[in-house]
């Protein structure tokens, strides 16, 4: 750049001598095509000017500092999308924190879920949360959640569900259904409000949460009744079914199924899973169920990142899973 500009400057002091020559001589003597001559010199000259002005501008504003908000959101920024933390996002500043995790992470985006203990408990609390999220835009993202117990009506859950979507809400979850039956009137009556204002479903499945027997039909029932309803399967009470083939039959078998790998890294999975990963590439997501207790410096990364590199995958198929289908589900707009 600079080279450039040092060219554009001794271009014009020869330009300006030459025209002072050719000035002097033809003073008296000029001609209409001589006239012509000079003309075309001092336009050469304004050009050479406007050329050299415009280097110098590009040259300045790419040393200004640029907003988070405005930070191009690339492949190259991360090699994860992680679709499933869960951070403190409530008070001003508690997001400064989570983008200096994704950094040192290699996230490009990640989706925070509210818990009992993170979730706005008062309308002050909801919308500090709704303006701490503004200047990460398209870099940290949200999932909303209704207790089964706090809507007496499907109608109920839809104008919250709506008013969520509305403020940037991508999903709904993670969702427990404490001491519930997976497809439990009080779960079917949010899955249909989320089926209708069209927010993904991410559930936890464990001993006494969302509870479902031997091959899940209790899951398949749901996906049955929902078609339009997506449901993203998390947690190690639905991976224990992957040894008996019912998680890659219910992947195969209904397009609203997805997964994230999160809770599965020495429980469910080892490097000899590769082949599922393979098979299901288009219905798995990247998570690592990270969330406040992960951040400091002396926390050690989830183990989900390791186990990225152990599977050693196809490119196109890591892709897929760390980013692409998740870009694909909540950023396709």
């Amino acid at each position: 750049m600079t080279d450039l500009t040092n060219f554009s400057k001794s271009t014009m002091d020869q330009s300006l001598k030459f025209t002072r020559e050719k000035n002097c001589k033809t003073m008296n003597l000029a001609t209409n095509k001589q006239r012509r001559i000079l003309d075309s010199l001092r336009t050469g000259m304004g050009l050479i000017c406007c050329v050299a002005a415009v280097i110098s501008g590009m040259k300045s504003r790419a040393e200004e500092p640029v907003a988070p908000s405005e930070k191009p959101v690339t492949a190259e920024a991360g090699r994860f999308i992680d679709t499933h933390v869960h951070f403190q996002d409530c008070k001003k500043g508690d997001l400064e924190k989570v983008a200096e995790w994704m950094q040192s992470n290699q996230i490009q985006r990640c989706i925070t879920h509210p818990l009992a203990q993170s979730r706005p408990k008062n309308d002050a609390q909801r919308q500090q949360m709704l303006e701490n999220y503004k200047p990460y835009k398209g870099r940290i993202a949200r999932f909303c959640v209704i207790f089964p117990e706090e809507v007496n009506s499907e109608e109920e859950a839809v104008k919250i569900l709506t008013q969520e979507k509305k403020d940037g809400a991508l999903g709904f979850g993670e969702h427990y259904g404490v001491g519930l039956n997976f497809d439990d009137p009080q779960n079917m009556r949010l899955y249909a409000a989320c089926a209708k204002v069209g927010l993904p479903v991410m559930f936890h499945m464990d001993g006494n949460k969302n509870l479902d027997g031997k091959g899940l039909p209790r899951v398949e029932h749901v996906l049955k009744t929902y078609p339009n309803c997506i449901v993203i399967a998390h947690s190690s009470g639905w991976w224990k079914h992957l040894s008996d083939g019912t998680c890659e039959r219910l992947l195969k078998t209904y397009p609203n199924l997805y997964a994230d790998i999160s809770c599965t890294a020495g429980r469910s999975f080892s490097a000899q899973s590769r082949d599922f990963f393979i098979r299901n590439s288009d219905k798995l997501m990247f998570g690592t169920d990270s969330g406040w207790w992960s951040l400091g410096k002396d926390k050690k990364p989830m183990r989900e990142f390791a186990l990225i590199d152990e599977l050693k995958l196809p490119k196109e198929v890591e892709d897929k899973i760390c980013r692409k289908n998740a870009e694909r589900l909540f950023w396709r707009n």
